[in-house]
Order: structure tokens, then sequence, then C-alpha cells
């Protein structure tokens, strides 16, 4: 016995139907898209005013590291043209030689604060951020920093040379009595009371020992001058995030 099942009516769709299916479809694909485009956009933007906040703060750090080594080496630079003045007029005693040698064979170190720069160098640099003038700025205060940086390691190199002189020419009870009595102040050692004969006892060394310390300290005068380029960028650079971002940091 044959069972004859009916016939379902299938509706065919017209071809404005697909049409306008397509079109839904389309929009809303196309406003998903759009909405996580605008929702990584916003994440985005949010990153670099984090960043750039980070930034802002790393410059006034560095403002105030700038101030105090510059500081530093023009109280040591002083003190060298002080020496060379004595020790021109034959009135420089062995303490005296004692007192400005093991002073002026320190040194300040300018180190910066790399938070902010940091974060945007691993975020893959500079690509986020929109702003012209900004990014020029981040770019050479951070070439500013490479040349303070390689000049402060050729005067280290000097002054190291200069401390291992003075460990052979110096008395090292002189030495440590200067020591032992030190403080943290910029001209750190105090005079000795009493010193050998150090002007007599091997003028060539001593010499050899006042050339190393005079240069290795003479380079903070370039050292300074890049300082001083370094403030004068910084400000500019700070004073073009606060501009265009000062309204939306925390």
């Amino acid at each position: 016995m044959e069972v004859h099942h009916p016939h379902h009516i299938v509706h065919k769709k017209k071809w404005n139907e697909y049409i306008l299916e397509f079109i839904m479809l389309f929009v809303a694909v196309s406003l998903g898209f759009f909405a996580e485009n605008l929702r990584e956009q916003q994440i985005e933007k949010h990153r670099e005013i984090s960043y750039l906040e980070n930034v802002h703060e790393d410059l006034q750090l560095d403002f105030q590291t700038t101030d105090t080594v510059i500081q530093s080496n023009n109280v040591r630079l002083a003190a060298l043209d002080t020496f060379f003045v004595r020790l021109n007029s034959t009135t420089v005693t062995n303490e005296d030689v004692y007192y400005y040698v093991r002073n002026l064979a320190l040194r300040s170190t300018f180190e910066s604060s790399h938070i902010g720069f940091d974060q945007i160098k691993s975020a893959g640099g500079l690509r986020m951020i929109k702003n012209k003038e900004i990014t020029s700025g981040i770019q050479q205060y951070e070439k500013m920093l490479s040349s303070i940086e390689k000049l402060e390691e050729l005067r280290d190199r000097t002054l190291e040379q200069a401390r291992f002189k003075m460990a052979r020419v110096f008395d090292a009870k002189v030495l440590y009595e200067m020591s032992i009595h030190q403080s943290e102040a910029i001209i750190r050692f105090p005079k000795p009371t009493a010193a050998d004969n150090i002007l007599k006892k091997d003028p060539a060394a001593l010499n050899e020992l006042i050339n190393l310390v005079s240069t290795g300290l003479n380079t903070n005068r370039y050292i300074t001058s890049r300082l001083k380029a370094l403030l004068k960028i910084g400000n500019q650079l700070d004073n073009a995030i606060m501009k265009e971002y000062g309204d939306k940091m925390h």
C-alpha cells in the first residue's frame, strides 16, 4: 500500500528579499567592525595618555636631577679654578693638595627617569603618538640623553685612572683621616690636619695625577652645557604634552 506524503509548499524568496538580508548582514558586520575598531582606538588613546603622563612625571624628576648635577659640576669647577690659582701662585700647601685632589676626583652623575620613555618603546615606539611636536621632542630628548651619557662615561674613565694614581701617590693614613670625617656636601672631604710632603716627594707623579683630575673634571663643562640644552628640550616637550593632554590626565 502506497503512502503519499503531502508536499510542503516552499516559499520562494524574491530577489529583493535576498538583497535586504545581505544589506542587513553587511550592516551588522560593519557596525561590529567599526565598534571593535573604535574600542581599540579608545584603548590605544588611553594608553597613549597614560604613557605620556608618565613621561611628564619622568621629566619633572629629571628637571630636579639636572639642577642638582649642574650645581655640583659648577661647585667642583670653581674649586678646580681655585686650586690652579693656588698652584700658580705657589701658595698651595701639602694639605691643600690632598683636599682639592681628593674632592675633585669625585663626580655627580645624571640619571634620567625612564618609566614613560621605556613604556613607549615597549609598546612599539612612537607610532601611537599623533602629535608631531611631542614625537619630535621625545626623539631630541633621548638623543641629548645619549650624548650626556657618553660624555659622563669619558669623564668617569679619566677620573677612575686618577683614583688609581691617587692610591699610589697619596699617603693612606692621610686619606683615611679625610674619609672618616667626610660629609654629604658636594665638597665632601675636609682638609687634613697634617700631610706628608706630597709636593716634593714625587713631583712628576703628582703632576700626572693633577692632569688626570683636571682633564676628567673639565669634561663637566661640556656635560653642563648638554644638561642645559636637555632642560630646554625637556621643558618644550613637557609644555607640548600638557597642552595636548593635560586636561585628560589624572
